[in-house]
């Protein structure tokens, strides 16, 4: 045992305690937290500037450029997004609460708020100057198509859009149902942001005229047709709180992405320092202090401590988010105790065959091959725990969650649903699992025991299966 555990620290401390590891591990994360208010600064001063140019506008129906030419002033325009982000910073109220305590007001509301606007105003960018030009209503189509191949030094001569709007886009023609509409017609690679404008004020003075028309009263029949949708409350035993909905399914994705990348990371160390020592026959020194089961146990000690920091590294990370935002009500302790024990469970599985790849083959080139099954396994295990993140419950999830490799992942993702499984469930997943992991090991160290000294042709899997025989 004490051999296990000296083999143990030299493989943690020759991977871990490496420059490489560290900045990998410590120092990209932080600099990532630096970096983020930067892309925030980066991101609130990175408006497009204003497009510049005409629209012509062809009106069939003689009914709607007077409105229009007054509603693509660019004052008209400003006003207009004022209104629709008040609107949109109304509605999305309940943003609020997924970052602070919804208890809060005052201030800290108006400041969220305020945060909401500025965003959606970065998006929509600076306010398009337009110029109209409203054309005769039987302008022929393809002339004023050829406006827009035309260009100009001067950008406030140049056509941006042309705009041709039905007959019977506000008045429907008599014995028909439906209305007409409208057609864009724009430059390539005209501003999305730019087209959109367009059809929002368009859309929504054809709308304002169809109305009028009708004797509606448009703002009534905006307040009738508008419905708050106020926070999900969830009622516990201390009190009802605001739900956040979203993180019943970051959370289980986040505890997911941990577990890969740890069990990813430690197996895939493990068969780079093999593959490693064996070519440069570092292998044969060490086995001659140490027997080849005690190496390879050692190995796969070592490299699960390795994968374990890494993992706990980035979910303390995470955790220190969460008590940031005050979140931590939405986290399962248990869940935490669960995670170590699958990535034990899927690493021990994962690394034996790691080991056992690396104990065969004699350069990184010839492991690929052995490879890609163990590989295609862990990636399957992996997306295949998605789906149960919707359908936790499901008969095809409650087979995975107990058929080893998928089992520790999609378990896992099942524990952190929002139908956590009977614990029955989860305890003989954990033994099925234990099994799965006690075999892996068993071949593991048949195929090691024989390979490690073995040089020459890399063996294919009916090699590997003889190997096992005679050890």
């Amino acid at each position: 045992m004490n051999k296990i555990l000296h083999v143990a620290y030299r493989e943690f401390a020759s991977t871990a305690l490496t420059k490489g590891f560290i900045f990998g591990a410590l120092v990209l994360p932080a600099i990532f937290a630096v970096l983020m208010p930067l892309i925030g600064f980066l991101f609130d001063n990175a408006k497009a500037p204003a497009d510049v140019g005409r629209v012509a506008i062809i009106d069939r129906s003689q009914m709607l450029a007077p409105m229009l030419d007054e509603r693509l002033q660019p004052e008209a325009l400003a006003a207009a997004r004022r209104g629709s982000t008040q609107q949109l910073t109304e509605q999305m109220k309940d943003a609020q609460n997924a970052v602070q305590n919804p208890d809060q007001e005052g201030e800290d509301a108006t400041q969220q708020l305020d945060t909401i606007a500025g965003a959606v105003d970065t998006l929509l960018g600076e306010t398009p100057q337009f110029s109209i030009d409203i054309l005769d209503t039987d302008a022929n189509l393809e002339e004023a198509q050829q406006r827009l191949r035309q260009e100009s030094d001067d950008e406030t001569q140049r056509t941006l859009v042309v705009l041709e709007i039905d007959n019977n886009a506000v008045v429907r023609n008599e014995g028909e149902l439906d209305y007409g509409s409208y057609t864009l017609f724009a430059r390539p690679k005209t501003d999305p942001r730019t087209t959109g404008t367009i059809e929002r004020t368009v859309e929504r003075a054809i709308k304002d005229l169809r109305y009028d028309l009708a004797g509606m009263d448009k703002e009534e029949l905006r307040r009738i047709t508008r419905v708050e949708r106020r926070q999900v409350q969830e009622v516990t035993e201390k009190g009802t709180r605001s739900s956040k909905q979203a993180m019943q399914f970051i959370l289980p994705g986040a505890v997911l992405v941990l577990l890969f990348m740890g069990v990813m990371t430690g197996g895939q160390y493990l068969l780079t320092t093999t593959v490693e020592e064996k070519s440069s026959r570092v292998v044969e020194v060490l086995l001659s202090a140490v027997s080849p089961m005690e190496l390879m146990f050692g190995k796969i000690v070592g490299q699960m401590i390795v994968g374990l920091s890494l993992t706990l590294i980035y979910t303390s990370l995470g955790l220190v988010a969460l008590f940031a935002f005050a979140l931590t009500d939405f986290l399962e302790w248990l869940d935490l105790f669960y995670m170590v024990i699958f990535f034990l469970i899927a690493y021990v599985m994962i690394a034996s065959f790691m080991a056992a790849i690396g104990s065969a083959v004699n350069e990184m080139r010839e492991a690929q091959s052995l490879m890609a099954p163990v590989m295609m396994g862990l990636i399957f295990a992996f997306y295949l725990s998605f789906p149960a993140l919707l359908s936790p419950s499901a008969p095809w999830a409650v087979a995975l969650s107990m058929i080893p490799p998928f089992s520790p992942f999609t378990m896992l993702v099942r524990i952190a649903s929002t139908e956590p499984p009977p614990t029955w469930q989860i305890w003989l997943s954990i033994l099925i699992g234990i099994i799965a992991a006690y075999a892996s090991v068993w071949f593991a160290a048949k195929v090691f025991r024989v390979g490690l000294l073995m040089y020459g042709k890399p063996p294919n899997f009916r090699t590997l299966i003889k190997w096992i025989r005679m050890a």
